[in-house]
């Protein structure tokens, strides 16, 4: 099934680009793929490094255990007292248990993207590629979500995709056919977090 929509402007992919969790079956296109990635790769980095590289998992068999990493490190997270997890109500407590679904069923998301870095303590500089990846996903139709979890199990995860030791896992990028609609997003107004040449906020 052909899932792609007619793209949305840069601005327009901004305000409606959403945290998607629940993603259709579907494929996406290898030439979507490519074209996603090379929107990365035009980010700036510092220096001009370049660090970032992209291991893109759509065989089904490695997405499945990508899968089981992530939920294993998510359930040691949510199961340590010190990630304050219990007792949560209301909308926090929504939120854990839509991540804990989530957790269990991400290694089904169509593509898998993770993405490192060639040089340690530059992660920093590889986000601004992540950033363009997930505008560019928006925009094409595609929905994404930013997640770290993969990082806790990096030696499996090495393991799996044959990522040598010396690259260094920054986060992983679900992709997909969304499930849910996009946006708008709700944010704080600008005047709330947006102040001219001095601080006006609370000390």
């Amino acid at each position: 099934m052909n899932q792609q929509a007619a793209e949305v402007g840069v601005f327009e992919a901004m305000h409606t680009q959403r945290a998607v969790r629940r993603y259709l079956p579907d494929p996406v296109p290898h030439e979507l793929i490519a074209k996603v990635l090379d929107a990365a790769i035009r980010a700036p980095s510092a220096i001009n490094g370049q660090f970032a590289r992209f291991v893109v998992v759509t065989d089904p068999a490695k997405r499945r255990r990508l899968g089981e990493f992530y939920l294993d490190a998510q359930q040691e997270s949510y199961n340590n007292p010190a990630a304050g997890a219990e007792g949560l109500r209301g909308q926090e407590a929504e939120i854990v248990e839509k991540a804990a679904k989530f957790a269990r069923e991400v290694g089904d998301v169509p593509v898998f993207i993770i993405v490192c870095s060639t040089r340690r303590g530059v992660s920093h500089s590889v986000y601004p590629a992540v950033q363009n990846l997930l505008v560019a996903a928006r925009s094409l139709g595609l929905g994404t979500v930013l997640t770290t979890l993969h990082t806790f199990r990096a030696d499996e995860v090495r393991a799996v995709l044959g990522i040598p030791d010396d690259i260094h896992i920054v986060c992983g990028i679900p992709m997909g056919w969304p499930a849910v609609p996009f946006g708008p997003v709700r944010r704080r107004p600008l005047s709330e977090v947006a102040y001219w040449n001095q601080w006006e906020g609370p000390e």
